[in-house]
């Protein structure tokens, strides 16, 4: 029986559903011990953190390069601990780019691979699906097209659902969440329309993109003075980088027009009637939470010039890939102008048909994500495989979790 894991996720979400799974783990076998790479989440959930993944949330091939001192910092601070403390399985989380490379040393070293949240190989380096045979002893999926995928090229894998779908919603209405945030009554809150501003949970993102989604906003609320607008700030990002970008605009100071919001992504969110937002895991969050967007996205221009070569989806928004065409707007590289941003924005408060139809397309997709349950499921999974390599032989799951998953018709053609 295993019971000293390494946990490993390099960004936020991964920090998030590896919180998840953890609090699931300690709750079915309290002994367990486990280090990470990951934020405060997981150190919450009781884990020893040996590495922040602050330091290597990065996205884009310069980027990396920039930071190849820290990931050669955390390689060896794996590995030491990997030997010192006698671990014998590691779960990675997503990652890829760092966590597909280091599939191959823990397993160099023999210790059992598990991955979870697949690194996007439908959409492009379908190659690395190799290496994932070679190194990963068995992947956890989110969504029912990448299981059959695997199980086409021979790995083992499960489908668990959306890690998401555990996070709790908010309980306050739209209209609360807005008064307690701009501190007004909530009459006065609902004649206006509230724009989510969300520039992803990458310092590099934030970079590229923050700048012109304020500039966007701007524009937008010359010719709609009564517009407001809402900032979810991700807690692992310091506020002087925002603060540096927002001090050429007046309004920014003003709290009746515009606030930024720490760690309160979901509520923020719900408050908002449409949002601008970095193309990534949040797409699926605001989805789940029903709220209209436009999909955005800037990239180092060499990196761009690679990933058009490469990807092999015809949208990058998760929530259009599901549902099989493009029902959010997105507006990529040079097509992500602040002038576009606003006119699209624009465009839908001028037909609130378009908006409603969104909301009806987004209600589709929430119901292809599955039910609660998958961290459930996977710690139960992951603990049976862990004692003796059988996943069937888990402990049966709770009601909520074996709910069966909807028929699926999207994803990747």
């Amino acid at each position: 029986m295993i019971d000293r894991l390494l946990i490993v996720a390099g960004e936020a979400s991964g920090d998030q559903h590896g919180a998840h799974l953890l609090d699931c783990l300690k709750r079915l076998r309290p002994d367990i011990k486990t280090w990470s790479v990951g934020g405060e989440r997981l150190k919450i959930a009781g884990s020893t953190q040996i590495f922040s993944q602050s330091d290597l949330s990065v996205i884009g091939l310069v980027e990396i390069l920039k930071k190849s001192g820290l990931f050669i910092r955390a390689w060896k601070t794996i590995l030491g601990t990997v030997k010192t403390e006698s671990i014998t399985a590691a779960v990675l989380i997503d990652f890829p780019d760092f966590n597909l490379r280091l599939a191959k040393a823990l397993k160099k070293r023999g210790v059992k691979v598990f991955y979870y949240v697949s690194p996007q190989i439908w959409a492009w380096r379908k190659g690395r699906i190799r290496t994932i045979r070679e190194t990963v002893d068995h992947m956890f999926v989110l969504f029912p097209f990448e299981r059959d995928l695997y199980e086409n090229h021979g790995v083992p894998v499960t489908f668990v659902g959306h890690p998401l779908l555990d996070e709790p919603f908010p309980e306050r209405s739209a209209g609360e969440i807005r008064t307690n945030l701009f501190g007004r009554t909530e009459e006065e809150t609902r004649k206006n329309f509230v724009l989510g501003i969300l520039p992803g949970s990458r310092e590099s993102e934030i970079v590229r993109l923050y700048p012109r989604m304020l500039e966007a906003f701007d524009l937008i609320q010359r010719s709609r003075p009564g517009i407001r607008a809402l900032v979810p700030q991700a807690p692992a990002i310091d506020e002087s980088l925002f603060l540096s970008m927002e001090a050429r605009y007046p309004w920014t100071s003003d709290p009746g027009v515009f606030k930024r919001v720490r760690g309160r992504f979901r509520e923020t969110v719900k408050a908002c009637d449409l949002v601008i937002l970095a193309s990534g895991t949040a797409t699926l969050e605001t989805a789940m939470l029903g709220i209209p967007m436009i999909i955005v996205y800037v990239m180092n221009p060499l990196t761009y010039v690679v990933a058009r070569l490469l990807i092999r989806v015809p949208a990058i928004g998760m929530v259009n890939l599901l549902a099989g065409r493009e029902i959010m707007p997105e507006l990529i590289q040079g097509e992500a102008t602040p002038k576009a941003m606003a006119l699209h924005v624009a465009d839908l408060l001028d037909t609130p048909g378009k908006l409603e139809g969104m909301r009806e397309d987004l209600a589709m997709v929430r119901s292809i994500m599955g039910n609660p349950g998958t961290s459930e499921i996977l710690a139960r999974k992951l603990l049976a495989l862990l004692d003796d390599g059988n996943p069937e032989k888990s402990q049966p799951v709770s009601r909520a979790a074996a709910s069966p998953q909807p028929e699926y018709r999207g994803g990747p053609q």
